[in-house]
């Protein structure tokens, strides 16, 4: 079930029980990271719960209440389906449309632009950063070696706080004085023993090979206009069968028999080439992290 995610933001998800007038106890596990969170609901005469779901993040939710499971995809419109009709078959299309766009604009755009708590899994490199590759906005948690060494909900609890770089390229320790921050692994050479000193070396920010998770929010907290405006366009296009491609991509016309030929970018592009224009700036000339 696909929850849209507008405003007034008053989200929930409504789950048939086994009895009328009693009182049930629920999980909801945000599937992204696993966190999860409890509560209770009573049912109504229609042995229906009414469960109130996170408006915060863009998330698929699994819902564990009267020893069954239900999942619900919360996701934000890319344009809000109240705005664009005035009747309730209208907005009913408009909703159908909508996600049709959402989906075309997404197989271009392959991180979408919504806002999520999600897991990012990294490796020290032995350096006072830990360089950074998704669009991170806020650091939640950081785990070190499977131990919570930082919870940005309680910072004061622990010895160590963490923060984005400024660029929001990485993530780096918090530091209140004056601080060379080391960009690389140090160089460490062997040493041969000795009878005067025990050879030891410490390490600094993130060692090698100690594995980290970070709980971060990633994304878009707010829709760029453009985008809003690009959806709206395929949306309406859809609304009004206007997804012409033959008048777009055609290269070239032949009235003898009517012979046409299309360009290879048909299969690529949305079938707007006004809405291909504003993506094409979100385009990612590298898709994944690997050797080049």
């Amino acid at each position: 079930m696909e929850i849209l995610r507008v405003e007034p933001y008053n989200l929930s998800i409504s789950v048939e029980v086994s009895s009328p007038s009693t009182s049930y106890d629920y999980t909801i596990t945000n599937l992204s990271d696993n966190s999860a969170v409890s509560g209770s609901a009573t049912s109504g005469s229609g042995s229906s719960v009414v469960i109130p779901l996170s408006s915060d993040y863009d998330a698929e939710y699994k819902i564990e209440v009267d020893d069954q499971e239900v999942y619900a995809d919360v996701v934000r419109p890319y344009v809000d389906p109240n705005t664009m009709g005035s009747t309730a078959s209208e907005i009913a299309e408009y909703t159908k449309n909508e996600e049709i766009a959402r989906a075309v604009i997404d197989s271009v755009i392959r991180q979408g632009f919504y806002y999520k708590r999600q897991p990012i899994q990294v490796t020290g490199i032995g350096a006072d950063y830990l360089p950074l590759w998704d669009d991170v906005k806020k650091l939640l948690q950081v785990h070190e070696n499977n131990v919570l060494i930082f919870d940005s909900s309680d910072p004061d609890s622990y010895d160590r706080n963490f923060e984005i770089t400024a660029d929001k390229t990485a993530i780096t320790e918090t530091a209140e004085e004056r601080t060379n921050r080391l960009e690389g692994a140090a160089v460490q050479l062997p040493a041969a023993g000795s009878d005067w000193l025990d050879v030891k070396y410490s390490f600094r920010g993130f060692p090698k090979t100690y594995d980290y998770t970070l709980i971060v929010e990633s994304g878009y907290k707010t829709l760029p206009s453009d985008i809003v405006k690009a959806a709206t366009l395929l949306t309406e296009d859809l609304y009004c069968g206007r997804l012409d491609y033959y008048k777009q991509y055609v290269k070239e016309y032949n009235t003898d028999q009517f012979k046409l030929k299309f360009d290879d970018k048909i299969f690529e592009g949305t079938g707007n080439i006004v809405v291909d224009k504003i993506l094409s700036k979100y385009s990612k000339s590298i898709k994944t992290i690997g050797v080049l």
